[in-house]
């Protein structure tokens, strides 16, 4: 791989941190401030079942994560914690709902209108700071190129992307929508098996999401 691609390539991945950081602190605003910690917990949980479902991440990533979630399982003492269960449940069903929101970021143009293949200089600058050059000046740039690129995607956070915005195609086409579903199944049951999660109310909640998106997708929010 040349300079250039990984630089791309690293781009790619500040995005999705920056993405992913805005949205971890989303979530934390569901909870109150005693029940956060577990809400910590849930987040590594279920983030670490994903991975090793993803054929995207490396295998090497998706076994530190399954030993993560089982140190994880023993501070929580899930089989004790009906509060714990309940956070692990709501996290889950957001995770899904993030996956499915009609957003910028759910698009499969998105990419093209960051113009990632010449956002190179945030590359390099993440990059450096992924190497350890953690400056306040490399910060500050790594902020002013991230926003840059999200403001070309101004509904990168709503849910109506499919209704603001004419090119909007929804990665999740209804003919997929079955593995994603597959996918969250097999982490509920996995959960069940864990944590004690009522995998039954899960089910429903998995069942009105998907009809849901069904629905809505009736129109531009998918693709074929």
């Amino acid at each position: 791989m040349t300079e250039a691609n990984e630089n791309v390539e690293y781009a790619s991945y500040a995005i999705l941190y920056e993405l992913s950081s805005r949205d971890f602190r989303r979530k934390l605003d569901f909870f109150p401030k005693e029940l956060r910690y577990y809400f910590i917990l849930a987040s590594g949980i279920i983030g670490a079942e994903n991975a090793k479902r993803m054929k995207e991440v490396p295998a090497g990533v998706a076994k530190d994560g399954e030993e993560f979630v089982s140190k994880l399982a023993a501070i929580a003492d899930p089989n004790k914690d009906e509060l714990f269960k309940g956070v692990l449940n709501t996290c889950l069903i957001e995770t899904m709902k993030d996956e499915l929101r009609c957003c910028c970021a759910n698009c499969v143009r998105f990419n093209d209108c960051i113009d990632l293949p010449h956002l190179s200089v945030l590359g390099d600058l993440f990059r450096r700071r992924a190497e350890g050059e953690e400056t306040d000046d490399v910060k500050k740039k790594i902020a002013g190129q991230i926003e840059g690129a999200l403001a070309k995607t101004p509904y990168w956070e709503g849910e109506d992307a499919d209704r603001l915005c004419p090119y909007f195609s929804h990665h999740y086409s209804l003919a997929r929508l079955g593995e994603l579903f597959g996918r969250y199944s097999e982490i509920g049951i996995g959960l069940q098996a864990a944590f004690g999660l009522d995998y039954a109310a899960l089910k429903r909640e998995m069942i009105a999401l998907n009809m849901a998106f069904a629905e809505k997708a009736g129109g531009k929010c998918t693709t074929s």
